[in-house]
């Protein structure tokens, strides 16, 4: 791991003689205080770094799985100051002292492990009070499993476990014995039917019917009769919702629920009225009317006046930012480039870190230049990378002052991929957690990470941390996600850090299949990021599979032209096909990566009608009249993801990088 530098560092500094004290108060502070400091000062200079790692993995491994005896032979009198706390609790168990070390440490966030080992161990007490003390912690939903496992009827446990751990594996199946077991009251009919609300609405609906009369039960009810294509049943509990609860918040869902369900024209009434009686959530309801105005009318002028009120009576809604855009589009469709201007500007300084506002603050500088003010554009564009450095529009921005190629066709990359870097080390997490990162300790790291974010609020440091274990256990898109959402609103020190953001996972399939496609591997990273988030198995409501989200019925077409059998779930065979595809759709398209792109996501045929109405000859302005919305950000994220890939992997995007103007990001 990239950690271990910097955590060795700091240890050779802390095995120096002048921080032997240092290493005693320290030691004693993590609960290693039974070590004498002589003994410490000995030992400290007897272990070495690779024999104290050594005997720390072969000790835990040891104890996990229940050899004791081995693992205190490994762990007794070992000097590991980041882990003193950890190996304290280990030795104690394996000495059969878990209950002496929780009276010793009574703060430590280390306890729910104790609990749970003794737990494990048959002690029905220790699972009691691990419950009742931290009913939700992760440590408690393994105990609670390995519990059920061997009592699967335990009634208490089942009802734990289905209100805490709603998405466990066993939950399903034990919510089914608990019905079977009866006796169930009306509010843990409720509980039961959030677990099948995900994957069985058919037993949820009837668990909900059992469950307390409430306006949460009735919503629950009508959206999953909803889900269940009964309408006109979902239409009327709706309805009755608001006259048996009118003062209940879900008033105002249940209007927002309803109106899809109506006529055009008493949908609008409805909506305008809840507006009027629910002024706190007006931009919903608001928005809402925008919504079926675009939609259902297909009226989009008619949506003007919606957005001008929008933004006079809620300017600070999210909504109000999507509003000003559209106006400010419509304006400079119009030719009125100097309403379009305000309503960009305002939009700018009212909602600087809505998704909209990069776009706004571009599309100023392109406005200038037609306009002739040059030096204001060019002013314009060098503000778009200052604040908004990992954007699409910033590439544009970049590409309009000459300092990158604005080339829109990628399908090719000039220079090498640098598919090994390491990430920074960690910083800003305890040393404990560095530490277990750093050696590679996942479990451990897991564990502690855990502990150290019950019921906490979650620094930046700890979620990237948290980010970067998920991936390392195989949860890309969490990872992804939680990556990219920390980084934007707390930009790191060092930029290499945006790699959480934007990994390279599969990197020698990856590899493989881009160079035999001869496509840019970078390019297929971006769309992957795009369609996945780098999940081999994940499913779309369309029934599309895998990294490359390839439809099964496509993947059966491919194969009439790319022979052999295939398995969608499987990296190798999804990239084989998917770069088979994006290579189809670039020759389909005379080699132009954007029309490739938009091709991949709304079909080849879409695409051909779009280029007979439109030119292309301005790739920029081509991608703001594409009429699907979800192809234009389809279009616009892989571009961005591109950009951000280029900066990070090569050389090429590393000179890049240093010529564009100083930001935050």
């Amino acid at each position: 791991m990239a950690a271990r530098g910097g955590v060795r560092a700091m240890l050779d500094r802390l095995r120096s003689p002048r921080s032997l004290l240092a290493i005693a108060a320290l030691a004693a502070l993590l609960g290693a205080g039974w070590l004498g400091f002589g003994a410490l000062q000995a030992q400290t200079g007897a272990q070495s770094a690779p024999v104290r790692l050594q005997r720390y993995r072969e000790g835990s491994a040891a104890f996990g799985r229940g050899d004791y005896a081995a693992a205190r032979k490994q762990l007794e009198g070992l000097v590991y100051p980041p882990l003193a706390e950890r190996l304290s609790l280990l030795v104690a168990l394996s000495r059969g002292e878990g209950r002496r070390w929780i009276a010793e440490h009574p703060k430590s966030n280390l306890i729910p492990e104790a609990l749970a080992h003794l737990s494990r161990q048959g002690e029905r007490a220790a699972l009691g009070e691990l419950l009742r003390r931290y009913p939700d912690h992760p440590r408690s939903r393994e105990a609670i499993e390995a519990a059920l496992v061997a009592t699967p009827d335990d009634r208490t446990l089942i009802a734990h476990l289905v209100r805490y751990f709603p998405e466990s594996t066993l939950a399903y199946a034990m919510a089914r014995r608990w019905e079977k077991l009866g006796g169930l009251s009306p509010i843990q009919w409720q509980a039961v039917a959030e677990v099948y609300r995900p994957v069985d609405p058919t037993r949820a609906l009837q668990a909900l019917g059992r469950a307390p009369m409430s306006a949460e039960s009735l919503f629950a009810r009508a959206q999953v009769l909803k889900r269940l294509g009964r309408k006109p049943e979902a239409l009327a509990l709706l309805e009755q919702l608001p006259r048996l609860y009118p003062t209940s918040p879900l008033t105002v869902d249940a209007a927002l629920e309803r109106a899809p369900l109506l006529p055009v024209s008493d949908a609008l009434t409805l909506l305008t009225q809840s507006e009027s009686a629910h002024p706190a959530r007006g931009d919903e309801l608001l928005w809402a009317q925008v919504q079926t105005v675009l939609k259902r009318l297909k009226a989009p002028d008619e949506a003007l006046p919606l957005y001008r009120r929008l933004i006079a009576q809620y300017p600070q809604s999210a909504k109000a930012a999507n509003a000003a855009w559209e106006l400010a589009a419509d304006a400079a469709e119009k030719g009125d480039l100097t309403e379009a201007q305000s309503r960009a500007r305002w939009l700018i300084a009212h909602h600087p870190d809505d998704p909209f506002a990069p776009k706004a603050a571009f599309w100023l500088g392109k406005w200038a230049e037609r306009s002739g003010a040059t030096a204001q554009a060019r002013r314009q564009f060098q503000s778009v990378l200052r604040q908004y450095p990992q954007s699409y529009y910033a590439w544009r921005a970049a590409s309009r002052l000459g300092l990158v190629s604005g080339e829109y066709n990628i399908e090719a990359l000039a220079g090498a991929v640098r598919w090994n870097q390491p990430l920074p080390p960690v910083s800003g997490v305890s040393l404990a957690l560095a530490e277990l990162m750093a050696i590679g300790d996942l479990d451990g790291a897991q564990k502690q990470w855990q502990a150290e974010s019950y019921h906490r609020r979650l620094t930046p440091p700890l979620r990237l941390a948290g980010a970067q274990l998920a991936a390392q256990s195989g949860q890309y898109r969490q990872s992804i996600n939680q990556s990219t959402l920390t980084l934007l609103a707390s930009p790191p020190g060092d930029p290499r850090r945006w790699q959480q953001a934007y990994p390279l996972f599969f990197g020698p399939q990856l590899q493989r299949w881009s160079e035999e496609r001869k496509l840019n591997p970078l390019l297929v990273a971006s769309l992957i990021r795009q369609e996945s988030r780098f999940e081999p198995a994940i499913r779309s409501r369309s029934g599309a599979v895998g990294l490359m989200q390839l439809l099964p019925s496509t993947a059966r077409w491919i194969a009439q032209r790319e022979p052999g059998a295939f398995d969608l779930d499987k990296v190798d065979d999804n990239l084989r096909l998917g770069t088979w595809y994006l290579r189809y759709t670039h020759e389909r398209f005379g080699g132009s990566t954007l029309l490739a792109l938009a091709s991949y996501n709304a079909g080849p045929g879409n695409v051909s009608r779009w280029v007979q109405r439109t030119p292309v000859a301005n790739p920029e302005d081509f991608i703001e009249q594409i009429p699907f919305r979800e192809t234009r950000f389809y279009v616009v994220n892989i571009y961005e993801n591109y950009w951000n890939y280029l900066r990070l992997y090569t050389d090429e995007g590393r000179r890049i990088a240093g010529q564009l103007p100083r930001s935050s990001g």
